[in-house]
């Protein structure tokens, strides 16, 4: 939570397996606190507040509570204060967010038409998010070691990351996970030994990156499409987030190239800030648009 000149209360819930449980209280604590503003006399610094706005998955879920919240609430995915984190308040333009265990391209127009691409979550594998990544490095581990595919230098980075000694080590840990999240942060976990073995001169993993840069690039394209960005040939703003996609690395580069090729009227820019201080941007945006914004980040 941040305050925001005490007009504005923002929050950004964005782990996906937390965010329902998480939504659904935060609704009920907040229209406790709704009522509870309304009490208090002119002089309670709360009175000031104007909005409050959440970024939660939950959003796209089409949670009934939703309907319970007062106008005053504003409630958006994940993926639109994403965007908002690289505008510093319009909602105007695609985001491209490569996360740990799900990735996602949204867009949004002047005309308040929107679109969105991936993003579905780790059941579902989408392409170019860490955990992804991850599960294809050991399919990769699995192929090298029966003979089915090539040679490559994530099998021992990937044996010594998880301290196995033998194939039956290797299984035995696949299938020691007790949750969905424990299985994703486990799997997605092995993402930098791909990073750090493309970088060595590995094919295997080079291709892994690749194809993962591939799907980043399906989605934000479908976004584009959506919106008609594609055909319209005016410059629009890009936001890349996610903590896979960190300045310098060779995944960085080769997303860059095929989004320089793939989206020429992308304006790529970065994150100015978390989530809460988007929300509270998008919040301050969406009372007034002729709020001044700050600064357009072009570098890492």
């Amino acid at each position: 939570m941040k305050w925001k000149s005490q007009k504005l209360l923002a929050w950004d819930l964005m782990t996906a397996a937390q965010a329902d449980a998480a939504a659904m209280e935060l609704h009920s604590a907040l229209n406790a606190l709704i009522a509870l503003i309304a009490t208090q006399p002119a002089s309670n610094p709360w009175q000031s507040i104007k909005a409050v706005c959440i970024g939660t998955t939950a959003a796209d879920l089409g949670e009934e509570s939703e309907s319970n919240i007062r106008s005053a609430v504003l409630v958006y995915n994940s993926a639109a204060i994403a965007l908002v984190s690289g505008t510093g308040g319009p909602l105007l333009g695609c985001v491209l967010v490569a996360g740990v265990d799900s990735s996602r391209a949204y867009g949004a127009v002047a005309d308040r038409r929107t679109a969105a691409a991936s993003g579905w979550g780790p059941v579902f594998s989408d392409g170019g998010c860490a955990y992804d990544v991850g599960l294809r490095a050991l399919s990769a581990v699995s192929r090298a070691q029966d003979g089915r595919g090539a040679d490559t230098l994530l099998v021992n980075a990937v044996y010594r990351h998880l301290g196995a000694q033998r194939a039956e080590d290797l299984i035995r840990w696949a299938r020691s996970h007790q949750s969905i999240h424990q299985r994703v942060s486990g799997v997605a976990s092995l993402a930098r030994l791909v990073l750090d073995c493309a970088s060595r001169g590995d094919s295997v993993a080079d291709a892994l990156l690749r194809h993962a840069v591939g799907e980043l690039l399906r989605a934000i394209k479908a976004v584009v499409a959506k919106l008609g960005l594609d055909r319209s040939r005016q410059p629009f703003s890009l936001v890349l987030a996610g903590p896979m996609l960190s300045d310098g690395t060779l995944f960085m580069q080769y997303l860059l190239e095929v989004l320089k090729d793939g989206v020429p009227t992308a304006d790529v820019i970065y994150p100015l800030g978390d989530g809460a201080e988007a929300a509270a941007w998008l919040a301050l945006w969406l009372l007034n648009p002729q709020n001044p914004t700050p600064p357009l980040r072009r570098g890492l």
